[in-house]
């Protein structure tokens, strides 16, 4: 039970893991920055729109 006392201390001492999880909740909201990009802009419908202008001019020409 001691070496598990030990093992968190240490662990919540230790600051090298702090700057990971700043990483990763940087990560995160970056993340959620583009998903709403996508959602608010509708970019799935401009690709989609895109795509098929593009398919008419190589099957038309």
């Amino acid at each position: 039970m001691q070496s598990i006392k030990t093992l968190v201390s240490s662990l919540a001492r230790e600051e090298d893991g702090a700057a990971a999880a700043e990483y990763a909740i940087l990560v995160a909201f970056i993340a959620a920055a583009v998903a709403a990009a996508v959602a608010l802009f509708d970019l799935n419908g401009i690709f989609t729109t895109v795509g098929n202008k593009v398919k008419g001019l190589i099957n038309g020409a």
